[in-house]
């Protein structure tokens, strides 16, 4: 074999094994609870009126089996804002349900009175990563890198 390949089979082992890594090192999902809390982030939302940047705020009570209830709120920061039924508005909030998986640190979460979904996965105890999807007329899409709100 050419010297040049022969560190290919070695290179390819070990790029699979890091893309097969599903959580940072040392993170510890067995307390969903630790979870619990004041969630924040601005993003740049597409919904059924156009583009929009919003501060969005997740308040999340997770319990240790994983079960997870909670509220989402949004407050436009600019661009065209959303809907409240059938008003245009210019802020908004969710009840939501959901579960989490503690193999993993994937949750989702589905808005109660909406058809809104959250597909989340926890980075670390204090980072959370989210996509929100609502199809239908009242379509939304937006991904959202959540940081604990330490007050």
């Amino acid at each position: 074999m050419n010297n040049k390949y022969m560190l290919l089979p070695v290179g390819i082992i070990v790029c699979l094994l890091a893309s097969c890594a599903t959580k940072p090192l040392g993170i510890n999902f067995s307390n969903p609870s630790v979870f619990s809390g004041t969630w924040t982030s601005n993003s740049i939302t597409l919904n059924s009126r156009a583009q929009n940047t919003t501060k969005k705020r997740l308040v999340l009570e997770v319990t240790d089996e994983g079960t997870v209830t909670g509220t989402a709120g949004w407050a436009l920061l600019s661009g065209s804002g959303g809907h409240d039924l059938d008003t245009a508005t210019d802020h908004d909030s969710e009840h939501l349900i959901g579960s989490f998986n503690p193999h993993d640190g994937v949750f989702f979460l589905v808005e109660t009175e909406e058809n809104g979904f959250w597909h989340c996965r926890a980075i670390t105890e204090d980072l959370i990563h989210c996509h929100l999807v609502q199809p239908g007329p009242k379509h939304v899409s937006t991904f959202v890198v959540f940081n604990r709100n330490s007050q």
